[in-house]
């Protein structure tokens, strides 16, 4: 049993832990709503349509969902470019 656990042992340590958005501290989610539709505050969406000039109120800022920006590499990508542990 030993010397199993010496001969995978190196192999367990190198295991990749993912980095997940939910542990970011960029991660927003609204109460009422699941993990999967949590954003991301690292990356907001530009407004094209401003309504202050028609009703001149400031829009809200929105933000891309997680799962948008882990699948564009000029945002987070795949490997978590931007993420910071809460």
């Amino acid at each position: 049993m030993t010397i199993c656990s010496i001969i995978l042992s190196p192999f367990l340590a190198n295991q990749i832990i993912p980095k997940l958005c939910i542990n970011c501290k960029f991660y927003t989610k609204k109460i009422f709503f699941i993990s999967e539709f949590g954003k991301c505050s690292l990356f907001p969406k530009e407004n094209i349509y401003d309504s202050f000039l028609v009703n001149g109120k400031k829009p809200n800022k929105e933000y891309y969902y997680c799962y948008t920006s882990r699948e564009f590499d000029n945002m987070c990508g795949k490997e978590g470019k931007f993420y910071k542990k809460k």
